[in-house]
């Protein structure tokens, strides 16, 4: 099963509205799908390019998501970017192997 814990917060625990943690469920579902490996995942890369292209070129989709999980999405697409440029990198690494 996949977890989300990159993006909990200290109020994931105190807010019991279902709603709230449905989108910040679908959220962080999107960020383990951006972080998976390629190499590794070899039958899901489609799936992880986009997941990819949905942190980096965000649409209005991006935004809205991150509006009903309570998450500013320019910090979101910041750390994402960061997370998914660290990814990438190690994937070009074992390329190279």
């Amino acid at each position: 099963m996949v977890s989300y814990q990159r993006l909990k917060t200290s109020d994931d625990y105190t807010q019991s509205n279902p709603e709230l943690k449905l989108w910040r469920a679908v959220l962080g579902l999107a960020a383990d799908d951006a972080v998976k490996s390629k190499y590794k995942f070899q039958e899901g890369r489609n799936m992880v390019d986009q997941a990819r292209s949905w942190f980096l070129q965000p649409t209005s989709n991006f935004t809205t998501v991150c509006y009903y999980a309570g998450y500013d999405p320019g910090y979101i697409q910041y750390k994402m970017r960061k997370a998914i440029k660290k990814q990438e990198e190690k994937e070009n690494g074992e390329e190279d192997m």
